[in-house]
C-alpha cells in the first residue's frame, strides 16, 4: 500500500511539473497539443489537462506498439519457429487438429496483448508465419508492419491540418488506440476496427494454413544454386548473409524514420516563446539551451536503446545456429570457436553503431540543407558519443552467452528497462537515481552537454571486458 501510495503520488506530481493547474498550464497543454514533431512522436492528444488524458497521450502510443511487436513476434514464436525446428511434428503426431498450434498461439497473445492493437498484430503474425517458411523472413514481415503503421501515423499527426494528410491515421492500426479518445469523450467504436482486422486476418491465416503443406509456407521457398559461391565459403559470410535482411531493413526504417523526425525539427523555435514549455523540453534533452538541440538529443536517447535491440538480436542468432544443430557443424570443420563468435558478434556491433551514427546524420541533414551544415557533425557526434552503452549491451549479450546461457534474457531485461526510462521514466516521476541506472546515463550527450571521454572510456573497456569473458567462456564450454 505504501509503494502504490509514493507511486501514484510520484505520477501526479510529474504531471502537475508538466501541465500547472491555472492558466500558464493550459497554454502549455495547448502548445504541447499544437507542435506537429510531438504529435509525430507521440499520437495526437485530446485532453491534456486531465491527468489521465495526458499519461494516455504520452504513455499510451508506446505501449500499443509494444503490444504490437509482442503479439506479432509472439505468434511466429508458437507457430513458423516450432515448425521450422520440428516441434509442432511431434504436436501433430498425437490426438489434435491440424489449427490446434495455430489457434494456441493466437490466444496466448491475446491475453498478452494490452488492448485491441495487440489483437490486430496478432492477426498480422499469424498471417505473416503462414506465407513464408523461415521463422526469420516471418518476424520480419510482422515487424515491418509494425514500422510502416508507424511510420503512416507519424506522417499523419506530424501533418498541419491544411496539408489534408490527417485521414492518413485511420490507415494505421497503432493509431486506432488513440482516436478512442480515452479520458476526452471516448468513441468506442473506434474499436470495432482493431477487431474486424484481426477477425479477418485470423480467417484468412486459417485459411492459409489448411492450403499449404507441413513445414512450407504458402510462398515456396527458392532453390538456390547447385554450388555456393565463393563468397559464401567461410562462417564471415554465413553470418553477413544470415544478418544481411536484418541490416537493409534496420537501415531502410529507421533511415526514414530520422529523416522525417529531423525535419519536423524547425517548429521548436515557436515553443521559446512559452518559457514553462521551453523549460520541459529542455529537461528532456538533457538540458539543452536550444530547443531544436534538446529534441535531437531525447531523440537519439530513445534509438539508441533501439539499436541496442537489435545487437542483443544478431547475437541472438549464434545461440539459434546451436539449438537448431547448425553451430555443431561449423565447428565441426577447421574453424575455431574464436572465428565463429566474432562472425556473428562483429555484426551485432558494426550494424546498431553504424545505423546510429546515420540516423544522426539523417537526422541533421534537414537543418543542414536549410543551411545550417554544421548540424551533421554536432549531431552525428552526439549519436557517436552514445556507442559505448549499445557496446557493453553487445558485451553483456555476448558474456552471457559464453559463461551462462541459461540467463540469456538478462540482456533483454536490461534493455527494455532503458528503454522504459528513457520513454517514460520523467512522466511517471521515477527518482533520479532509478534515471540513472541504465548503460546510457553517464554517457555525454552532445550537443546538451560537452563532450566527457572519461564515461565513454570506462564504458567502452567494460565492454571489451565483457566481450572478452564472453570469448574465454564459449571457447570452454560445450556448444549445447
Amino acid at each position: 500500500m505504501v509503494l502504490r501510495r509514493i507511486l501514484r503520488a510520484d505520477r501526479w506530481s510529474a504531471y502537475r511539473e508538466t501541465i500547472t493547474d491555472d492558466a500558464a498550464g493550459r497554454e502549455v497543454a495547448a502548445g504541447l497539443a499544437a507542435n506537429p514533431t510531438m504529435r509525430a512522436m507521440l499520437g495526437p492528444p485530446y485532453d491534456l489537462l486531465h491527468v489521465g488524458g495526458f499519461t494516455s497521450w504520452r504513455v499510451g502510443g508506446f505501449v500499443a506498439m509494444m503490444a504490437a511487436v509482442m503479439a506479432g513476434l509472439g505468434v511466429i514464436r508458437a507457430t513458423r519457429a516450432d515448425e521450422e525446428a520440428g516441434r509442432t511434428e511431434l504436436l501433430r503426431a498425437g490426438s489434435i487438429g491440424r489449427h490446434a498450434p495455430l489457434l494456441a498461439a493466437l490466444l496466448v497473445a491475446l491475453g498478452l496483448g494490452i488492448g485491441v492493437t495487440g489483437v490486430a498484430f496478432a492477426g498480422v503474425g499469424a498471417v505473416a508465419a503462414q506465407l513464408t517458411a523461415s521463422a526469420r523472413t516471418a518476424r520480419g514481415i510482422a515487424m515491418g508492419s509494425v514500422g510502416a503503421a508507424y511510420l503512416l501515423r507519424a506522417v499523419a499527426d506530424g501533418t498541419s491540418e491544411d496539408a489534408g494528410m490527417r485521414w492518413l491515421g485511420w490507415l494505421s492500426p497503432l493509431e486506432w488506440s488513440p482516436y478512442v479518445r480515452p479520458y476526452a469523450g471516448e468513441r468506442w467504436w473506434v474499436l470495432a476496427l482493431p477487431i474486424a482486422l484481426a477477425a479477418g486476418l485470423i480467417g484468412f491465416a486459417f485459411a492459409l494454413e489448411a492450403r499449404r503443406d507441413h513445414g512450407a509456407g504458402l510462398r515456396p521457398a527458392r532453390p538456390g544454386p547447385e554450388h555456393a559461391a565463393p563468397a559464401l565459403g567461410s562462417v564471415s559470410a554465413l553470418a553477413r548473409r544470415l544478418d544481411r535482411g536484418t541490416a537493409i531493413w534496420t537501415l531502410v526504417g529507421m533511415g526514414l524514420f530520422a529523416l522525417v523526425m529531423g525535419s519536423m525539427s524547425n517548429v521548436f523555435d515557436s515553443i521559446a516563446e512559452d518559457p514553462t514549455l521551453a523549460d520541459r523540453f529542455r529537461r528532456m534533452g538533457a538540458g539543452a539551451t536550444d530547443l531544436t538541440d534538446a529534441f535531437y538529443v531525447a531523440m537519439i536517447g530513445i534509438l539508441v536503446v533501439l539499436f541496442a535491440l537489435i545487437g542483443i538480436s544478431l547475437v541472438e542468432r549464434l545461440r539459434r545456429e546451436e539449438e537448431s544443430g547448425r553451430g555443431e557443424l561449423l565447428l565441426a570443420g577447421a574453424t575455431s570457436r574464436s572465428r565463429v563468435l566474432s562472425a556473428f558478434v562483429l555484426p551485432a556491433l558494426i550494424v546498431p553503431i553504424g545505423v546510429l551514427i546515420l540516423s544522426g546524420l539523417l537526422m541533421a541533414l534537414p537543418a543542414a540543407l536549410r543551411g545550417d551544415p554544421q548540424q551533421l557533425a554536432r549531431i552525428g557526434g552526439g549519436a557517436a558519443a552514445q556507442a559505448p552503452g549499445i557496446a557493453l549491451i553487445v558485451g553483456l549479450a555476448v558474456a552471457v552467452h559464453g559463461l551462462a546461457p541459461r540467463l540469456r534474457l538478462l540482456p533483454w531485461l536490461v534493455t527494455g528497462w532503458s528503454l522504459v526510462v528513457n520513454w517514460i521514466g520523467a512522466v511517471l516521476g521515477f527518482p533520479q537515481r532509478v534515471l540513472d541506472a541504465t548503460p546510457f546515463a553517464y554517457l555525454p550527450r552532445p550537443p546538451a552537454e560537452p563532450m566527457d571521454w572519461v564515461p565513454v572510456v570506462v564504458e567502452s573497456l567494460l565492454a571489451l571486458g565483457l566481450l572478452a569473458a564472453g570469448w574465454w567462456g564459449y571457447a570452454r564450454r560445450d556448444v549445447t
